[in-house]
């Protein structure tokens, strides 16, 4: 079974963080034996993700990065919609919805029915 090259580096990432804070980007580069520019662009997608922080250094008079594994951790939630108030919108039971439109003459901004239950549900 194949590796996929994110795993090999989130491994090597999160090994080098708890022994050393970090592995310098470069230096990764070295160790797996890949070019920086298709490293580059699955480190960005670990970032993305949330899985990795890149911070800004100078190494060897270079300007790189210092790799750091830091899973965002979520909190869950949980989004209750109700759709009964959305029931009782007068436009669902009325019998000009399909001619009804901005700048016709059936128009929602001069509907009566529709104003008075905006203003009974505010």
């Amino acid at each position: 079974m194949e590796v996929s090259l994110e795993s090999k580096i989130l491994k090597v990432i999160k090994e080098k963080t708890s022994k050393e804070g970090g592995v310098i980007q470069s230096t990764l580069w070295s160790m797996l034996g890949i070019d920086n520019r298709e490293g580059t662009k699955v480190v960005l997608s670990l970032v993305r993700k949330g899985l990795v922080k890149r911070e800004p250094i100078t190494y060897k008079g270079r300007r790189t990065y210092m790799l750091i594994y830091s899973p965002v951790k979520s909190a869950k939630l949980n989004i209750i919609v109700k759709l009964n108030p959305v029931m009782y919108i007068p436009c669902f039971t009325c019998r000009e919805l399909l001619r009804c439109g901005t700048g016709g003459y059936y128009n929602p901004y001069k509907c009566l029915l529709l104003s008075h239950f905006i203003e009974e549900t505010e």
